[in-house]
């Protein structure tokens, strides 16, 4: 009962401080955000790169929320700067650079997915609108021999070659045989293959693996009751002997490759443990997200964790009604 207890204060300190609603939305606006209201990825640098990551991540938060003005005017910005049509279709820029040809399919069903719930939510039938003109863009051309794959070049009318597995997920827009290369991705050793390569039509694997890609591709095989013992296991122990994990780890060795750890990886991590049933590790990588938390790691943290942070806060507050 203590540790529970515990557990709720530390969560209800962290939204009454730099977790709440208001502080978020005025904190990302003040260090994330140009003068035409576009997110940038480093706090108080305009220069660094405006992704379509980061307009995604921004949107689910907002859905989660429920916080429908800036979730519009995110919808605005989304329409306006990152959204282009070619030859009857519509993608999404991965990132603003007038070099910039292809989309991503992670970032993209992420920000589908937020319209959808926001439509739903909000009673905005455009959101749906255009949800539905993305998610069939990427039905009807991103494809290599029946995977959706990573990207389209719109510039060069051609698919990527590969499907990144920690790209695919259970939505509408992603293939059956995407979903498949998922489940029946070698799982016997600990960590998973990066990719699957459509041309040659093979999984491929990297000398480092970065955690989230494993954390990410572990999620969801969970979801789609595709167990991963092995990787499982190894997160458990890798957990029980050190209290953290990195953010990257040598393949053969599995020693981390670097010194970090990394607020996004800890989302991650809880997030994959919940769906795993390992409540108690969860609510263990919890409190040491909040420990890392804080003000001054915040202000300077990447958008991507910034926002991953924020959504873990927002997503934990739920658990505590039954304490």
């Amino acid at each position: 009962m203590k540790t529970k207890l515990g557990f709720l204060l530390i969560l209800l300190l962290l939204i009454g401080g730099c977790g709440s609603v208001d502080s978020v939305q005025q904190h990302v606006e003040k260090s994330y955000t140009n003068e035409d209201g576009l997110i940038y990825a480093y706090p108080d640098d305009p220069k660094s790169e405006y992704l379509s990551e980061s307009i995604g991540l921004y949107m689910e938060y907002l859905v989660l929320i429920k916080d429908e003005k800036t979730f519009h005017e995110q919808y605005e910005l989304l329409k306006a700067h990152f959204v282009t049509g070619k030859n009857g279709t519509s993608f999404v820029f991965w990132r603003l650079n007038e070099q910039a040809t292809t989309n991503a399919l992670i970032d993209d069903v992420r920000i589908i997915e937020a319209l959808q719930q926001a439509a739903t939510l909000f009673g905005r039938e455009e959101y749906a609108e255009t949800a539905t003109t993305l998610g069939e863009s990427i039905a009807s051309v991103q494809q290599q021999d029946g995977s959706t794959v990573d990207f389209y070049d719109w510039t060069l009318a051609l698919p990527a070659q590969r499907l990144t597995l920690s790209y695919v997920s259970e939505n509408q827009w992603i293939s059956d045989t995407s979903l498949a290369l998922l489940k029946n991705t070698e799982s016997t050793e600990i960590f998973f293959p990066e990719y699957y390569d459509t041309k040659q039509q093979s999984y491929k694997k990297s000398n480092e693996v970065h955690l989230i890609d494993q954390l990410l591709i572990a999620m969801n095989r969970q979801k789609l009751g595709e167990a991963s013992p092995t990787f499982l296991s190894w997160v458990k122990k890798e957990w029980t002997s050190d209290q953290r994990l990195f953010g990257r780890y040598d393949r053969k060795t599995q020693q981390p490759t670097v010194d970090y750890e990394s607020l996004a990886v800890y989302y991650y991590l809880h997030a994959y443990l919940t769906v795993a049933g390992e409540e108690q590790l969860a609510r263990e990588v919890f409190q040491r997200a909040t420990a890392l938390g804080t003000d001054d790691l915040l202000n300077e943290a990447h958008f991507f964790d910034y926002m991953h942070y924020q959504l873990l806060l927002e997503n934990s507050k739920p658990a505590t009604d039954s304490f």
